[in-house]
């Protein structure tokens, strides 16, 4: 059985899981789309290569629910908003690698700017 099926998927031809919920528009329930998402995030550990993947089979979805899905499953991305995370996602359909690094590390920057005491700095 393919890892990145959720276990209770009905086998399809050959006994394979049915692959069907990657037709366009043909997602499932949220709970089936959810335990898709998880097993995606737990079975690839790069970040960025799991919401590729994530993004890749869920591609119908509104860009926010899955960023807020991915976000259930990653412990990477606990600094980050579900807005960043979203902001990933579009870096990621439109820049692919350096879009999500350049997004990323720009997100990232801006809290530690955020938190800076501008009262001690030195004139």
């Amino acid at each position: 059985m393919d890892s990145l099926a959720p276990a209770n998927a009905p086998p399809g031809p050959a006994g394979r899981p049915e692959l069907g919920w990657l037709r366009p528009g043909e997602h499932g329930s949220p709970a089936e789309v959810v335990a898709r998402i998880g097993s995606i995030c737990q079975g690839i550990p790069n970040l960025f290569c799991a919401m590729l993947a994530v993004l890749g089979t869920h591609q119908g979805l509104p860009k926010g629910i899955v960023a807020a899905a991915i976000k259930q499953f990653r412990r990477d991305l606990d600094d980050l908003t579900r807005e960043d995370t979203e902001s990933l996602l579009i870096a990621i359909w439109n820049g692919g690698q350096q879009g999500f690094d350049a997004v990323l590390r720009s997100r990232r920057r801006s809290e530690r700017k955020a938190a800076s005491l501008p009262w001690a700095a030195s004139d």
